[in-house]
């Protein structure tokens, strides 16, 4: 009997067709406006699922995700209550957020957009951006979620021939890229060692506002702040106090607390900071990415194999 596949979700949908290489399925995109008319009769769900969709869709088995993150699964109780299973596009994301994270770097240490800003006003002046242009050899990147994200990240920083440190909610010994992973209890301490602090863990209750206003205290006056993965985790308005006093040397943020970003947003105005709309992991080789990992998990579950990158859904990840 064919599996009947809903796919609500955009991302990915130039490669949708690679799914037709799949035998016995039966393949359906919609909106999300008209899921209620082919829930019913779904087996799998690609997308972002609702309360409504469990309610539903009685035959419902499982559900992949079209994102890495799945914060979602915190609003929908039911489906952490239930059988259906979650999986998520980890490992999709990694090598363009870890080029961004590199771009938002570099753009700061070398005075880039100030450049820009120059170039606009048709103005030519050396000075201070000259003396205080800075190299990223040598310089210790601390790493907040040490998941497929972090390594993405990691790996392309490693190549930089700059230093590493990382903390995780699972502590890890003997990484390829790094002595070990210290866990989250040693954050403080890896944000007082760091030139350079990257965001790159999932928002989760554990996560949330973890970096608050003490914890940016912590981190070097003279280091900078990319936060990559998803907004909540850090607190936006102790970001710009540090900005705006000198605490920090600057900040990349691609992600924040809610999107889009309101006008009224402190973020807008700080000094220093790169704001980039939720890019990071945008690129067409993570499309297909993200349509390959849906299609392996697809033969696996009709073979009855292990799917690829299943979520806990208690713990959000």
């Amino acid at each position: 009997m064919s599996l009947n596949v809903l796919l609500s979700s955009r991302e990915g949908e130039a490669f949708f067709h690679l799914l037709d290489e799949v035998p016995g399925v039966t393949i359906t995109v919609c909106t999300r406006e008209d899921i209620p008319q082919f829930a019913p009769e779904t087996d799998i769900f690609y997308g972002h699922p609702s309360a409504e969709l469990l309610s539903i869709a009685p035959r419902l088995k499982w559900i992949q995700s079209s994102s890495a993150g799945v914060e979602f699964v915190a609003s929908v109780p039911d489906l952490v209550a239930s059988d259906v299973i979650l999986t998520n596009t980890r490992g999709a994301h990694g090598p363009s957020i870890g080029e961004h994270t590199l771009a938002l770097l570099l753009a700061m240490t070398r005075h880039i957009p100030e450049s820009m800003e120059q170039q606009r006003r048709k103005h030519w002046e050396r000075g201070t951006l000259y003396r205080t242009a800075r190299e990223i050899n040598g310089l210790t990147m601390g790493i907040l979620g040490f998941g497929a994200l972090g390594k993405g990240i990691a790996s392309r920083a490693k190549a930089m021939e700059m230093e590493l440190l990382a903390v995780d909610a699972q502590a890890i010994a003997g990484e390829p890229l790094l002595d070990e992973v210290w866990p989250v209890s040693r954050l403080e301490e890896m944000l007082s060692l760091s030139d350079v602090v990257v965001v790159s863990a999932p928002l989760t209750p554990g996560t949330a506002n973890l970096l608050n206003a003490d914890m940016i205290r912590a981190i070097k006056k003279d280091a900078y702040l990319i936060v990559v993965s998803r907004g909540g985790i850090v607190d936006e308005d102790a970001v710009v106090d540090a900005l705006e006093s000198g605490a920090l040397a600057g900040a990349g943020i691609d992600v924040t607390a809610q999107e889009p970003l309101p006008k009224e947003s402190r973020l807008w105005e700080a000094p220093r900071l790169i704001l980039t709309p939720h890019l990071a992991g945008a690129s067409a080789p993570k499309e297909r990415r993200v349509v390959e990992i849906f299609k392996e998990n697809l033969i696996r579950y009709q073979n009855g194999d292990p799917l690829l990158n299943v979520v806990d859904k208690s713990k959000g990840y």
